[in-house]
C-alpha cells in the first residue's frame, strides 16, 4: 500500500518562496489537527481567493511538530479561516509565525482530515443514515432534488417592507437545499472610520437587519459598541457555538462573545445583496439547529 503524503512524517526541506514583496507563514498547531486544512485570505480584499494548506506532521531537528506551511503570500493583512478568526501581517522577506499549540482553536474539517485514516463504509453513510439526516418531509423515499435552491425572489408585506420570514417556501427547505454563498471571499464587517463617514445609511442598514434576523429567529437582536457588527443572542454558548461555524462556511465574517454572535453590517450593505445574505445564512443555520440538530 502506498503511504499516503498526508500521514507520513515529513522530513523534506522547506522551500519558502520569499522576497521583496512575498512572505511565508507558518502556524504550528495541536497533534489534533493533523491533516486538516488551514485557509487564509487578505483582510478587507473583495476580490482576493482563499489560499489553503494542510496541517503536516514534520520532524525538525529530532523533533516533531505539526504545522502548515504556506511558502509564499503576498505582502498584506490577512485572516485565519477559524474560530475566533485570527489577524495576521505578512511582510516581504519575512516569516510570520502564529502558534496554535495551546490554545482552542476551532479549524472546519473540510479538507483531507475529513476522509484520511477512514474506510470507505465509514465515509459514505447507508442509505438509510442518510434517510435519517433529511427533514420529516423527505424521508421515506420522497425523492430529494441535489440541485441547490438558487438566489430567492424578494417578497414584499403590504406595507411595502421586505417580507423576511416569506421568502422561501419554509426554512426547512432553505436549510436543506440551501441558497448560493455570499460569494468567493469573506463577507466582513466595515471599517469604524467609513461607518462614522455614513451614520445614516449605517443606521438604516442596522434598523433592516434586525428586523431581518427577528423575524426569522425570534431571538433578542443587539446593537454592538463597536461599529460594524451586530448581535443576535442565542439560547446558549453551546448553540452560538453551532450557528457560528455553520456561518463562517457560507463566507460570512462572525465573531462569539459568549451566547452572542456579532454579524457584519455597513453603510452600504444593499438590500437585495449584503442585507439579504446575512438574513438568510442565520434564517437557514438557525432552522437547522432547532429543528434537526437541537433535537
Amino acid at each position: 500500500m502506498v503511504e499516503k503524503y498526508v500521514n507520513r512524517v515529513q522530513t523534506e526541506h522547506v522551500v519558502l518562496d520569499i522576497g521583496q514583496d512575498t512572505g511565508a507563514l507558518i502556524i504550528y498547531t495541536r497533534k489534533d489537527l493533523h491533516g486538516y486544512q488551514i485557509d487564509v485570505s487578505l483582510k478587507g480584499n473583495a476580490t482576493a481567493k482563499r489560499v489553503h494548506t494542510d496541517v503536516l506532521e514534520r520532524n525538525i531537528g529530532g523533533r516533531v511538530v505539526f504545522a502548515a506551511v504556506f511558502a509564499e503570500l503576498p505582502e498584506g493583512e490577512y485572516n485565519t479561516w477559524s474560530d475566533p478568526i485570527e489577524t495576521f501581517t505578512i511582510t516581504g522577506g519575512h516569516i510570520t509565525e502564529l502558534h496554535w499549540l495551546d490554545t482552542d482553536i476551532y479549524v472546519p474539517p473540510v479538507s483531507s482530515a475529513t476522509t484520511e485514516g477512514r474506510s470507505s463504509s465509514q465515509r459514505t453513510p447507508s442509505p438509510s443514515a442518510l434517510s435519517n439526516m433529511l427533514p420529516p418531509r423527505y424521508q421515506g423515499g420522497k425523492q430529494v432534488s441535489s440541485a441547490p435552491m438558487g438566489t430567492a425572489p424578494m417578497q414584499y408585506a403590504e406595507n411595502g417592507q421586505v417580507a423576511w420570514d416569506k421568502m422561501w417556501t419554509s426554512f426547512c427547505d432553505l436549510a436543506l437545499a440551501g441558497g448560493p454563498p455570499h460569494r468567493d471571499t469573506l463577507l466582513e464587517p466595515v471599517p469604524p472610520d467609513e461607518v462614522k463617514g455614513n451614520m445614516v445609511g449605517y443606521e438604516h442598514v442596522l434598523t433592516e437587519i434586525e428586523r431581518g434576523l427577528r423575524l426569522v429567529t425570534g431571538l433578542p437582536v443587539l446593537r454592538s459598541e463597536r461599529l460594524g457588527w451586530i448581535g443576535l443572542k442565542c439560547e446558549d454558548e453551546e448553540m452560538a457555538l453551532w450557528l457560528l461555524r455553520a456561518i463562517i462556511v457560507e463566507n460570512i465574517c462572525v465573531r462569539r462573545e459568549g451566547a452572542v454572535l456579532f454579524l457584519p453590517a455597513g453603510p452600504d450593505f444593499r438590500m437585495k445583496n449584503e442585507i439579504k445574505n446575512v438574513i438568510t445564512v442565520v434564517a437557514k443555520t438557525h432552522h437547522y439547529w432547532m429543528e434537526h440538530i437541537n433535537q
